[in-house]
């Protein structure tokens, strides 16, 4: 009878792979490393610091580091992906609205140019607006001979309009300032009060036609607001040319004026505050409108412009390269290769994400080796 242990007493090959230190442990399929402290990684927890380890693992059922990494990285892709929408939605929709607002953005096709002879002398200008002299029978005589257009306004008794009354420019100089005194560089306001003036000089408007300047016809004292052309030199020379400290309508006013700053549109869009003095100022102080596009809408239509070139490349890309896959190169990916590219399975092959070769050697010897469990 063959003693159980002694080799060659069965033909049973032993049971050596069973034994725990003669086996090789299989290699992970995701080794787990530490990441490292890039700006990605700070990122990804800055944005996601409402939700601390303890409530991922807790709550989200997710105990291993790695996992929690993960999901915050998915967080911080997921807010890239909200502001680059915001970003879009920002330069489809408000852009126009910020830096070429409607009232610049208008055709400029019925407007009376500005010291444009021909097409008629007899024109002045009333808080933007063309108004003929030609049956005008002037009840105070001016001076000089107005320019076709010149804006005429100073000369009339402008009441304070509604909008420069409102409770968001208490403590501001310019809404509700006499411009009306002698020292207006006018000597007052000689032809009266605005409306009646109208009528009792015969000054006819010309349609609703507004007076529209050039570039180059924005002098000193003038600035363009939101298409606008505001003549403030009358507020200029009341004040003194002196700005009133801390008011920053006043801040803004000089700086355009005086500043050579003919565009200054930008500098009325911080605050509500500016934005409703910018209203103020047009209802009060407009001469004209800008015949040509600002220097915003020239901007925006560029932007519009560079846009739809790069969108419609990128359509256009991906359609032909769409055709060129779907009629030259798909076909060539379905077909049979030929048997001598043709490479047969290995079963011994080691798994790719090891990178080592199978070591079974140690395996195939220990084979041969006895084993104290033969039967």
């Amino acid at each position: 009878m063959p003693v159980r242990g002694e080799r060659g007493a069965t033909l049973r090959r032993g049971r050596t792979l069973v034994r725990s230190e003669r086996q090789q442990k299989p290699e992970p399929m995701i080794k787990k490393e530490k990441r490292k402290l890039t700006p990605w990684v700070i990122y990804s927890r800055i944005i996601s610091f409402w939700a601390p380890g303890v409530l991922l693992t807790k709550l989200g059922k997710m105990p291993d580091p790695g996992m929690q990494q993960a999901w915050r990285e998915k967080i911080a892709l997921v807010s890239l992906i909200v502001l680059v929408c915001a970003a879009v939605v920002y330069l489809t929709i408000f852009l126009t609205m910020t830096f070429c607002p409607q009232s610049a953005a208008k055709t400029q096709y019925r407007v009376f140019h500005y010291n444009d002879t021909t097409s008629g002398p007899s024109v002045i200008g009333i808080l933007g607006g063309a108004f003929s002299t030609e049956n005008a029978t002037w009840t105070t005589r001016l001076d000089f001979t107005p320019v076709p257009g010149q804006d005429l306004t100073p000369y009339f008794n402008v009441p304070v309009p509604p909008s420069c009354q409102s409770s968001k420019l208490a403590g501001l100089r310019a809404p509700t300032q006499n411009v009306c005194g002698d020292n207006n560089g006018n000597g007052g306001c000689p032809l009266g009060d605005k409306d009646t003036a109208i009528q009792k000089n015969h000054l006819v408007s010309m349609d609703g036609r507004p007076v529209g300047y050039d570039w180059s016809d924005v002098q000193s004292g003038f600035f363009v607001l939101n298409g606008y052309v505001l003549n403030l030199s009358p507020y200029l020379i009341t004040v003194g040319k002196k700005q009133k400290p801390g008011d920053i309508l006043d801040e803004a006013i000089f700086g355009a004026a005086n500043a050579g700053l003919v565009d200054a549109t930008l500098l009325f869009q911080r605050t509500s505050q500016m934005k409703a003095a910018a209203q103020c100022l047009i209802d009060r102080y407009a001469a004209g409108v800008l015949a040509k596009d600002t220097p915003g809408c020239f901007a925006v239509n560029l932007f519009n412009y560079v846009a739809l070139v790069v969108i419609g490349g990128i359509v256009l890309t991906r359609f032909f390269m769409a055709v060129i896959f779907q009629y030259v190169l798909s076909w060539q990916l379905v077909r049979r290769p030929p048997r001598s590219k043709v490479r047969p399975l290995s079963y011994n092959a080691a798994a790719p994400w090891t990178g080592k070769k199978p070591q079974t050697g140690g395996a195939v010897a220990n084979l041969g080796k006895g084993d104290e469990d033969e039967l």
